[in-house]
């Protein structure tokens, strides 16, 4: 299907006849880039918006009401949701604290959708479909072991169960590895912001993890927003996961090449190779925190990783962004948003050391040799 820009201004929505929904309230729980996104297009819509900061991981969007609380509290939850016909929860932040911090969350809002009657649409990730060189479909086994599969798979049977046995109506939209506006790093779903954007706009080398010329699925976060609001608005979509579209598969070497040329940049691009994969990729990661978020992911970044949202196609249309469009909303926000000086490595080291450790003379040596061998990687 060609690719075409999602339409969705108030006058759109009115001319078509769908004012109640524009004029509806929807209540955002996470204000990551996909957050943000979301409370943009839903407030251009008509709609009125009210975004809920889940932790600190993401922003305050502009121009958008926000509502400070637990999120895990079920009085504060019902008061920010009260008259709503949406809530959404998109929740971004690091794996390692995904179990404790995700559960807690969607637990009560599937307790508050059930007592306002409003619609639960969930986003998540597809970083629990295991290695498979076919187009991946709603129906492909959840097959990855990593604890941080378990839990989003955990969350989505929990939402989809509850609809199907009457208790409120829920839907999950789930998304390949995101770019965008915002999104710097894995805790927000992004293997490929932060370590491609900031390098390209310093002329210096872009690091690629996992095979640079193999196709992936890559969701511009605009465009995952306009799926999550697809899903909220039909009245069938109810139950299910459905994959969000996004632009046709592209090899990160190629998606590089024109983060590079739209930035003009002199930045080399180099891939970290498969020898140094598994459990080399241990040892860097108490010195590059982001190879610690993407380990769990390396099955969809080391091989082809397809996702067939032919399902969404079908059923509501397919509103997606051209890459080249992608790249350079991006690229204007990286722009906008040099990268922050990092902590010296030796600091980042014992940073990440028990606090016995870190006072001993071991801590000294270990950082010195993590100095050693964060040269071979950063």
């Amino acid at each position: 299907m060609p690719i075409r820009r999602r339409e969705g201004s108030g006058q759109d929505m009115e001319a078509t006849g769908m004012i109640a929904v524009a004029r509806g309230r929807h209540v955002i729980f996470g204000t990551g880039p996909v957050g943000v996104a979301l409370a943009h297009a839903l407030q251009e819509s008509g709609r009125t918006v009210i975004s809920v900061p889940v932790n600190e991981y993401g922003s305050d969007p502009y121009g958008i009401d926000v509502m400070r609380g637990d999120p895990t509290d079920f009085e504060f939850a019902l008061r920010a949701c009260a008259g709503a016909e949406a809530i959404y929860s998109c929740l971004n932040g690091p794996v390692d604290e995904w179990k404790s911090q995700f559960p807690p969350v969607v637990d009560n809002l599937i307790k508050v959708a059930e007592a306002t009657g409003a619609k639960l649409v969930h986003w998540d990730l597809a970083d629990m479909y295991e290695k498979t060189r076919d187009p991946i479909t709603e129906a492909t086994p959840n097959s990855a072991k990593s604890g941080p599969a378990a839990v989003l798979i955990e969350l989505a049977d929990k939402i989809v169960n509850a609809t199907w046995t009457g208790r409120f109506e829920g839907v999950i939209g789930r998304s390949a590895d995101v770019f965008g506006p915002g999104a710097i790093g894995p805790e927000f779903g992004s293997s490929f912001g932060g370590r491609v954007f900031w390098p390209a706009i310093e002329d210096s080398e872009i690091s690629v993890v996992g095979d640079i010329d193999s196709p992936r699925s890559m969701a511009f976060i605009e465009d995952v927003a306009d799926g999550l609001i697809t899903l909220a608005d039909s009245p069938n979509s109810g139950g299910h996961i459905w994959h969000l579209p996004s632009a046709p598969p592209i090899s990160p070497s190629e998606l590089v090449s024109m983060v590079v040329s739209q930035a003009r940049s002199s930045a080399e691009v180099g891939s970290s190779p498969r020898h140094i994969r598994g459990c080399a990729l241990l040892h860097l990661k108490i010195v590059r925190a982001d190879i610690s978020e993407v380990q769990h992911e390396l099955h969809a970044l080391d091989r082809r990783f397809v996702l067939n949202h032919s399902n969404f196609t079908l059923a509501f249309g397919e509103q997606v962004t051209d890459h080249a469009v992608a790249i350079r909303k991006t690229l204007s926000w990286f722009l906008a948003h040099p990268r922050p000086t990092p902590a010296p490595v030796a600091e980042r080291v014992v940073e990440r050391l028990p606090r016995v450790v870190a006072t001993s003379r071991f801590a000294k040596r270990l950082s010195s040799g993590a100095l050693a061998l964060a040269k071979t990687s950063l």
